[in-house]
């Protein structure tokens, strides 16, 4: 039962970081959400012990670079459908 509300959780943040990070470019700080709470969650983390750099890298680093990458292929789908927003309002 755990597993499911752990896989229904983290279900639920990726679908929230996949909509703010593909908010208008005027509210790009919203897809910054997630990976600010996951630098804070991995610094906790380490500080206290919970994480050796030396073993537990990959595990560190993949999701870290995910939820950057999201960011940024988000931030520039967005500005991408703003500029064809603007370009059909100057055609008419």
């Amino acid at each position: 039962m755990k597993i499911a509300i752990l896989l229904v959780i983290a279900l639920v943040i990726i679908i929230f970081h996949y909509w703010a990070c593909r908010r208008p470019p005027k509210y790009w700080y919203t897809g910054g959400i997630i990976p600010l709470a996951w630098l804070i969650l991995l610094t906790v983390l380490f500080f206290n012990g919970m994480i050796n750099w030396a073993e537990d890298w990959k595990i560190v680093c993949f999701p870290t670079l995910l939820v950057f990458l999201m960011w940024g292929e988000g931030y520039e789908w967005s500005k991408k459908k703003e500029l064809a927003k603007m370009k059909a309002q100057d055609i008419e």
